[in-house]
């Protein structure tokens, strides 16, 4: 059986941008993280995609720069989101 797990990450300015949006939860390694949530890996956003993120009424474009997989061994795989702004922000 497969593990796969989803990660994200962020460009500086995307992150400055997620962190005035998004309330944080504590993650597991004790920092704060804006609170997010993938859809399945069978509709997971390709490279160039968009997604709009935020809460309702203050959705903001984010753009899919890059998406890595990293294979752990076995069956288990990470794959990562890297998340920048489109050019016209």
């Amino acid at each position: 059986m497969s593990n796969i797990q989803f990660d994200i990450e962020w460009t500086d300015a995307a992150s400055r941008k997620i962190e005035k949006l998004m309330p944080k939860a504590k993650g597991p390694d004790g920092e704060r993280e804006p609170v997010l949530a993938l859809p399945p890996i069978e509709c997971l956003p390709a490279e160039g995609d968009i997604l709009f993120l935020g809460p309702r009424g203050k959705q903001q474009p984010f753009i899919v720069a890059e998406r890595q997989y990293h294979h752990e061994g076995g069956g288990d795989w990470t794959i990562v989101l890297i998340l920048d702004l489109p050019d016209d922000n």
